[in-house]
């Protein structure tokens, strides 16, 4: 402690202090600013909590992968209109989310195949 103010402060700077009166804080720059690789490392670490947590959120809801697989099924199974209704189920719900941007893609293609086969099945049955 400095022993003419009794300030810590001023001992911590290195300042002598005659008077207690005229004793001026004053902090060092140094100390107020972190160095540049502080605030990189804080940086990293925030990006890294952020995402794991995201990921933690949007593993749980799996409602969108669960449409995909049930669209899946009745495909393979020849229940098409189902299908496209499930998988369009599915892409609304993959929109709201915002994530698994191949998985939306792909059920984009196959809404369209589905439709034409659908198409193609409409014009069979009235061509015999």
């Amino acid at each position: 402690m400095c022993e003419s103010c009794n300030s810590f402060r001023k001992l911590y700077n290195n300042r002598s202090c005659k008077n207690a009166h005229l004793c001026v804080y004053s902090i060092n720059p140094k100390i107020l600013f972190m160095p540049f690789y502080y605030y990189i490392f804080l940086l990293m670490a925030l990006s890294v909590i952020v995402t794991w947590i995201r990921s933690a959120i949007l593993w749980r809801k799996d409602i969108p992968v669960k449409l995909f697989i049930e669209a899946l099924r009745n495909e393979n199974s020849g229940k098409f209109k189902e299908a496209v209704i499930t998988y369009e189920n599915a892409l609304r719900e993959f929109k709201k989310i915002g994530f698994h941007s191949n998985l939306k893609n792909t059920i984009i293609e196959k809404i369209k195949l589905l439709n034409t086969v659908i198409e193609y099945q409409k014009n069979s049955i009235f061509i015999r």
